[in-house]
């Protein structure tokens, strides 16, 4: 059974280790210029302190999705002036497509909204298919559109209106 919960500095290490696991996940998707320089912000002491930083920053909301004592997926981004933004969300490979994404996504927006966000949003790159289904079926609209943008990749905002 996956359960749903906020992140703390005692998750540092799993954490990290499933993001790198769902950015590997994406070679063949996104271009290898961008997943190198996601991942090899990964693994450093400096890695693990900025991540211990982010978890106690009293702006960011980390979630994870947790199956017998081991993270599967997350969900990360911050709240400030009123607007909530989703920097990354991701569950690792062998757990996909079984429900665990819409779960931490769901979580996210509403500790938003009980941190006072009106608004939640995101970019994401239009060849991930089914992250935007994902955020589709969380009642997220596009938003604006970036042609040819980090990496030259199309970009999509997405956003979801707090009410």
């Amino acid at each position: 059974m996956v359960r749903i919960r906020r992140a703390d500095v005692n998750d540092v290490e799993q954490l990290l280790d499933c993001e790198r696991s769902v950015w590997e996940s994406l070679r063949g998707v996104l271009p290898d210029e961008f997943l190198e320089g996601e991942l090899r912000r990964y693994g450093s002491a400096e890695a693990r302190e900025r991540t211990r930083r982010f978890l106690e920053s009293p702006s960011s909301i980390v979630l994870v999705a947790e199956e017998e004592g081991r993270i599967v997926g997350f969900a990360e981004g911050s709240v400030a002036a009123g607007v909530s933004r989703l920097g990354v969300i991701g569950v690792r490979e062998e757990y996909r497509r079984r429900g665990i994404g819409l779960r931490p996504l769901e979580e996210f927006v509403k500790e938003s909204k009980r941190r006072g966000a009106h608004k939640v949003y995101l970019w994401t790159p239009a060849a991930l298919k089914p992250a935007i289904k994902l955020y589709v079926k969380a009642g997220f609209v596009p938003e604006g559109f970036l042609r040819k943008h980090f990496h030259g990749m199309d970009m999509i905002i997405y956003s979801k209106l707090l009410e």
